[in-house]
């Protein structure tokens, strides 16, 4: 990624003279993102290492611990299909069990899906010998984590390269009702010990989120005429630096009515991006990265 360094512009009714120091680890983009802040943060690769990934964890928990306080923001992680890699299959496959999810399609700007491959193109390939990547042949599809368990969702797949963070406005319609399991039935039903009853019910009541079907409208552009359409969930940009730089002010104020806040992994990018367009959000994000000073959490490039 191109070097991010940029004069910082003021903000209306700022209280204190930032340098770039005060975004650290973080590094902000600026020129031509005159309507959202871009931020990118550097890693050694995917996966992190130990001490990134604590790093991160704890400003993702951190962070939403005051979007949902001070704003009444839910975080929702998704992760890239893609990426559930050898390594990752078995803890994936467990956790699957564990909790409820579902399957949309992740979208590179306005990018197709690509065309099931034919029986010649199958055959050709298998006779070449060449290792087959099933991969190449499928969408950039992403599970959505309907079961609201971050800090596990962060223990088991944060720095794969996959993790997508959105962070949206509440939703009633989500909220689940009031359990009438009291703590005596849970300590004798087994059930309790094996699952999360409760994050289940909760991702239950997740599947009629209004942001599933917003998203279709704003990202689903020239794909409603494919069959596999009115089966995909939802749709959602999967972006990289360049998309930000390329892209209309029109067309990032489109982004951003659906999330207040975006952070993805970014191979391309060898980092991490966070983006959003309402200045309260950058007051939270340097109060979070003080906190973490103050507190001895050093960020390094390892």
């Amino acid at each position: 990624m191109a070097k991010l360094e940029i004069s910082i512009p003021p903000l209306k009714g700022r209280k204190r003279l930032l340098n770039k120091q005060d975004y650290a680890p973080w590094v902000r983009a600026g020129d031509g993102l005159n309507d959202c802040m871009l931020f990118w943060m550097p890693v050694s690769g995917f996966p992190l290492r130990a001490q990134e990934k604590v790093w991160v964890t704890e400003f993702l928990r951190r962070l939403s611990s005051r979007l949902k306080d001070d704003f009444e923001l839910r975080c929702e992680i998704f992760f890239r299909y893609k990426q559930i890699t050898e390594e990752l299959g078995d803890a994936y496959r467990a956790y699957s069990l564990q909790c409820m999810k579902l399957m949309g399609m992740g979208r590179y700007t306005d990018a197709d899906i690509p065309p099931t491959p034919t029986h010649a193109q199958i055959k050709e390939q298998v006779e070449s010998g060449k290792e087959i990547d099933f991969r190449e042949w499928i969408a950039d599809f992403l599970i959505w984590f309907m079961t609201k368990q971050p800090e596990r969702q962060r223990e088991l797949f944060l720095g794969h390269g996959g993790m997508l963070t959105l962070f949206l406005p509440a939703d009633p319609k989500t909220a689940p009702p009031k359990t009438p399991f009291t703590p005596a039935l849970r300590a004798s039903m087994p059930v309790f010990q094996k699952m999360d009853v409760d994050g289940i019910i909760a991702g239950a009541f997740a599947s009629q989120d209004a942001f599933l079907e917003k998203s279709k409208a704003l990202f689903g552009t020239n794909l409603e005429t494919r069959p596999e359409y009115p089966g995909i969930p939802f749709v959602l940009p999967m972006l990289e630096s360049g998309h930000f730089f390329i892209a209309t002010e029109e067309l990032r104020t489109k982004w951003f009515s659906l999330f207040d806040l975006y952070i993805n992994e970014s191979i391309k990018d060898k980092g991490i991006l966070l983006a959003f367009q309402k200045e309260q959000y950058e007051d939270v994000l340097l109060d979070v990265l003080e906190s973490m000073r103050d507190d001895g959490f050093v960020y390094r490039v390892e």
